[in-house]
């Protein structure tokens, strides 16, 4: 469920949902109480407003920062300090993070040479502002899935620096924004050594090598080890985990992550050229279905990836006697659970939303009201009101208003104010009266049940 801390930020932002936290800093969406306008707003917390105004250098950096204006980088809007409080409001998030689709999709080659092209063609407009050794990490980018093609952005916007300049100490959390991984580290983080443009290419070159792979190009059992890994070991084959590998990517990738920085394309636009050469090969040429052992994977590695693939396909089959829709047009689903008589089971019932601007309600053929989405089946004690509530998608989101209904529309625990759009995002819980249903995205990852939760009506 959604964790929600609503508090007024800088005299103009009202917080909604948080998105992480940590002990110095936290992420939200949040509100512009001038535009009413969805942003995204970091609050860095120091230990003492002393702290903050010793280091000028932090309203430079942001200064700096917001400058910067191209649809590859998020947009920094406003920043201010209070105190020993630091806030940053940005544009919101856009699609899905690249994490999110390493972990859920298959990524064929073609798609990972444009993604990475579109990193390193949006470098220069940092470096060109005087702004380098970025933190590329899959965590901080953005893949906005929703047109034809794939749109990446870079959402750093400094912080791991700026937490670095208040003596932050890191959990060393992987999700950890400001936690220095050094399986997406050049050597110079890790021998603090001289940073520059040339450590952002070496991090494309990390990235390339997982998109193509799946894997990380250096993984040790501890920090220390991988840090060690990265510092001075070579780039691994990548045939040996790809078959049809194009002729020259693995010059590309090693070029990229030479140890030594000057050995590295020496332009971002150098490495976009080199990758607009590449020709992918017929079998790159789709996305990666199956697993294909080489002769240089080990039986161990056979076995594991077999057996992946053979649970990766009962998933599949399970999931299509859901009977889901998966046609063009789905904007999103509600999605219903119907429990059986023995507590361990259940039937989903999945709704498909095939308009942008849908109403959510009761049917009542006396009155002539009949809403999009007619939720009479699911509600024999008729707690849902003839016209509930609207969920629509605007720009890059969805969101969810109550129409003055007669018992509430709660999106997990909070109550909808009527008529106040709230933003809603995948997974969430939405109560329409008594009837739970869960909001769902294509794309967004494998379809899962509604979680079994305890209810209180």
């Amino acid at each position: 469920m959604p964790q929600r801390d609503h508090r007024s930020i800088g005299g103009l932002y009202r917080t909604g949902q948080v998105v992480a936290t940590s002990s110095m800093f936290t992420t939200y969406t949040a509100y512009d109480s001038n535009t009413n306008d969805v942003v995204g707003l970091y609050v860095i917390e120091a230990p003492t407003s002393e702290q903050v105004a010793a280091s000028p250098s932090i309203s430079q950096f942001l200064a700096k920062r917001q400058s910067i204006q191209s649809i590859h980088i998020v947009k920094l809007h406003n920043w201010g300090i209070e105190g020993k409080r630091i806030y940053i409001a940005t544009d919101p998030p856009r699609g899905v993070t690249l994490q999110h689709v390493l972990n859920t999709e298959n990524i064929g080659i073609p798609r990972a040479l444009d993604l990475c092209k579109q990193l390193a063609g949006a470098l220069p407009v940092f470096h060109s502002a005087g702004i380098a050794g970025l933190d590329l990490r899959p965590l901080l980018i953005t893949v906005d899935t929703i047109g034809i093609t794939d749109r990446v952005q870079i959402d750093d916007i400094g912080l791991r620096s700026l937490l670095k300049s208040l003596n932050y100490v890191s959990d060393k959390r992987q999700d950890d924004i400001g936690f220095l991984d050094p399986r997406y580290a050049p050597p110079e983080y890790i021998q603090s050594g001289s940073v520059g443009p040339w450590s952002d290419i070496y991090q494309v070159g990390i990235l390339l090598f997982l998109l193509i792979t799946g894997r990380l190009p250096f993984t040790g059992r501890t920090v220390a080890e991988t840090g060690i890994l990265q510092a001075t070991n070579p780039v691994p084959h990548m045939s040996q985990y790809v078959h049809g590998l194009p002729e020259g990517l693995q010059e590309i990738v090693e070029h990229c992550m030479e140890k030594d920085p000057a050995r590295r394309f020496s332009r971002p636009t150098d490495l976009v050229a080199a990758l607009e050469k590449v020709q992918p090969t017929a079998g790159g040429l789709t996305e990666q279905t199956g697993v294909v052992p080489t002769r240089e994977m080990s039986s161990l590695d056979i076995d594991v990836a077999m057996r992946e693939a053979q649970e990766s396909e009962e998933v599949a089959q399970s999931l299509s006697l859901i009977n889901i829709p998966t046609e063009f047009g789905v904007y999103a689903y509600l999605t219903y659970e119907k429990k059986g008589k023995e507590k361990k089971s259940s039937e989903l019932q999945r709704i498909p939303l095939m308009q942008k601007s849908v109403i959510v309600g009761r049917t009542d053929p006396k009155r002539g009201v009949r809403p999009d989405v007619d939720l009479s089946l699911f509600d024999p004690d008729m707690t849902v009101s003839r016209l509930h509530a609207r969920i629509k998608f605007e720009g890059s989101f969805f969101y969810i208003e109550d129409l003055k209904s007669r018992n509430k529309t709660r999106l997990g625990a909070l109550v909808l104010t009527p008529m106040k759009p709230e933003l809603l995002q995948h997974e969430d819980t939405i109560h329409f009266g008594r009837v739970r249903l869960r909001f769902q995205i294509p794309g967004m990852g494998p379809v899962a049940s509604v979680k079994k939760e305890e209810e209180k009506l």
